[in-house]
C-alpha cells in the first residue's frame, strides 16, 4: 500500500541556517567581492528559475539526483519606509538600519519553487546557500536570526512593511550568523521534506534578525546579482520499489521493571530502504496506542510502567519509495512488569558461636504474582567495621563461614534480585550478629593474705573469665591436703 511521505512536527526540524558560521573561500569570497551598489530602481536580472542538475545516476531501481534550485522571489520590507517595495534592489537586509538611509528595522522574504522535484521523491539532503556581502558594524559579534512560514502566497512587488502581507506562520528555525562576508550554507533537509511531501504549504520564508534600535546588519545579495543568487541544493532519489518493509519488534523477556528497552528492526525487499517506523503498544490486550511515529530510531526505552501489568507491542516500517507495511493484528512481543523488589534477610544466630566454623542461613520472598527471586547477595562486617562482600549472585540460601577469628563480632546482610531486574536495598544495620569465643574459661583462687592461719577456718575468694561475649554461671572448687588426693568442695 502507499502513503503520502513522512510529516515532520515543525518544533523538531533542523535549524534552518545552523551552522552559517562558515564562509567558503570560493569564488567572490576571496577577496573579489564587489563594492556595495544597491540600487532600488535597477531592472530584475534575467536569472534563469529553471533547475540546474548538478548530478544524476540512474540504477535498476531508482534515479538519483542533485539540483540547484534559484530563489523565484525574493525581497525586504522596511520599518522606516513603510510604504516602498524593493523588490528591483541587488541587496537584502535582516536587522536594523540606523545609519543613511535609516530603513529601520528590515526583514527579508525568499521563495523557492520545488515543483520539478516529484512528490514521491525520498529528499536525501537539502542545503540553503545565501551570499553575505557585507556586516555592520565591521567585526560584529554573532547576529540571531529567526526563519518563520508564511501562511499565505506573495508578490514580491507588491510587499511593503504596511501591507502586513503575506502573513507570518510559525518560528521553524534560529540560528547564530556571524559577521564575515562570504557564502553562508545550512541544512535545511527537513525544511524541504515537508515542502515537497505537502507537509506544510509552501509559500517561501520570512527572515528577521535583531532589531534593536542602533545600526546592526547583514546584507545578502539578491537574484538581482547574476551568479551570487540565494539558491537550494537538493539532492533527491525517486525508487522503482512496490514492496513494503519487513519489520518486527525484537522479543522481550518474560518480566520487565517498570522502565525498560524496546527494540525493532528489519529490511526492505524492494531495495529502497527503510525512511521511519512506527512503534505502538496495547495495555493488557487493550487498544493498540500510538507510541512512536516516523522515528528513525530503532529502539527506546518505555517508561512508566504498572506492576503486574501485560505490555504490548508492534512496530511497522515505511521505506522510501512510500510503501507502508501493514500493523501485524497480533502482538510481535510482550513482556510483563514487576516493580517490586523482593526482600530478604539472614536468619538468626546465636548471639555467641563457639567454633570458628558456623553456618549461615537465609531466606526471602516476592511479591504476590512477582517474578520470583532468582539471586541473593551476601555481605559481612567485623567488628563494626565496613562492609564487605562474601558471595555475590548466589542461589544458594545457606553457606558455612570457616575462619572466624575468636573474640570478633560478626554481622551479616542479604539482599535478593528478582527475574525482573529489581534488586532489593541493603539494609543499613547487620540483619543477624555472632561473637566467635573459641577458648575455654579461665578461672583462679585468689592468692591468700597470709601464708598460715591458727584459725580452724578461714576465708576462700576466687575469680573467672568466660572469654569474649561470655559471663561466668557457674564455679567447681576443689582443695586437696598436702599433696594427697584433689576433693569436690563447691561444685
Amino acid at each position: 500500500m502507499k502513503k503520502r511521505r513522512k510529516q515532520h512536527k515543525l518544533g523538531i526540524i533542523a535549524l534552518l541556517l545552523l551552522p552559517l558560521l562558515v564562509a567558503t573561500t570560493t569564488g567572490l569570497a576571496q577577496g573579489q567581492v564587489p563594492g556595495p551598489r544597491e540600487n532600488p530602481n535597477s531592472p530584475p536580472q534575467n536569472i534563469d528559475p529553471t533547475p540546474r542538475i548538478l548530478r544524476r545516476t540512474v540504477t535498476p531501481d531508482a534515479v538519483h539526483a542533485t539540483v540547484e534550485i534559484p530563489v523565484s522571489r525574493d525581497t525586504y520590507i522596511s520599518s522606516n519606509k513603510p510604504y516602498q517595495n524593493f523588490c528591483n534592489t541587488n541587496w537584502l537586509r535582516v536587522g536594523y538600519n540606523q545609519d543613511s538611509p535609516n530603513y529601520g528595522a528590515v526583514r527579508m522574504f525568499l521563495y523557492f519553487d520545488l515543483s520539478s522535484i516529484p512528490s514521491d521523491a525520498a529528499i536525501n539532503h537539502a542545503s540553503f546557500r545565501i551570499y553575505m556581502h557585507s556586516a555592520t558594524p565591521t567585526g560584529d559579534s554573532d547576529m540571531r536570526l529567526e526563519a518563520r512560514h508564511l501562511a499565505a502566497s506573495w508578490d514580491q512587488c507588491l510587499v511593503t512593511w504596511s501591507s502586513h502581507q503575506p502573513q507570518w506562520g510559525p518560528v521553524f528555525g534560529e540560528a547564530w550568523l556571524d559577521s564575515t562576508p562570504g557564502w553562508k550554507e545550512g541544512d535545511v533537509t527537513e525544511l524541504v521534506q515537508d515542502w515537497v511531501y505537502g507537509t506544510h504549504a509552501n509559500n517561501g520564508m520570512m527572515i528577521m534578525g535583531d532589531e534593536t534600535v542602533r545600526e546592526r546588519q547583514r546584507m545578502f545579495y539578491s537574484s538581482r546579482e547574476a551568479g551570487m543568487y540565494p539558491r537550494l541544493i537538493v539532492d533527491y532519489s525517486v525508487y522503482v520499489d512496490t514492496e513494503p518493509p519487513v519489520v518486527s519488534v525484537n522479543p522481550l523477556p518474560q518480566w520487565s521493571m517498570s522502565r525498560f528497552n524496546v527494540s525493532w528492526g528489519g529490511y526492505d525487499p524492494g531495495g529502497s530502504g527503510i525512511d521511519y517506523y512506527d512503534v505502538e503498544y496495547s495495555v493488557a490486550g487493550g487498544n493498540w496506542i500510538q507510541w512512536l511515529y516516523h522515528t528513525q530510531q530503532t529502539s527506546a526505552d518505555f517508561a512508566g510502567g504498572a506492576n503486574g501489568t501485560t505490555y504490548l507491542f508492534r512496530a511497522r516500517g515505511v521505506d522510501k519509495a512510500g510503501n507502508v507495511q501493514p500493523w501485524s493484528s497480533t502482538a510481535q512481543a510482550s513482556t510483563t512488569v514487576d516493580s517490586i523488589p523482593p526482600t530478604a534477610t539472614v536468619n538468626p544466630l546465636p548471639a555467641v558461636t563457639l567454633t570458628p566454623l558456623f553456618l549461615l542461613t537465609w531466606s526471602g520472598s516476592d511479591n504476590t504474582g512477582g517474578s520470583g527471586i532468582v539471586s541473593y547477595d551476601i555481605q559481612y562486617q567485623e567488628n563494626g567495621g565496613p562492609w564487605q562482600n562474601g558471595i555475590m549472585g548466589t542461589t544458594d540460601t545457606s553457606i558455612e563461614v570457616t575462619g572466624a577469628q575468636n573474640g570478633s563480632t560478626y554481622g551479616f546482610r542479604v539482599r535478593a534480585t528478582d527475574a525482573a531486574g529489581n534488586v532489593q536495598p541493603w539494609d543499613p544495620a547487620p540483619q543477624a550478629v555472632t561473637t566467635v569465643n573459641t577458648e575455654s574459661p579461665t578461672a583462679a583462687i585468689d592468692p591468700f593474705p597470709y601464708p598460715s592461719t591458727r584459725d580452724d577456718q578461714f576465708p576462700v575468694s576466687w575469680s573467672g573469665d568466660a572469654g569474649a561475649g561470655l559471663t561466668v554461671v557457674s564455679y567447681d572448687v576443689r582443695y586437696r591436703i598436702g599433696l594427697g588426693s584433689w576433693v569436690s568442695w563447691l561444685t
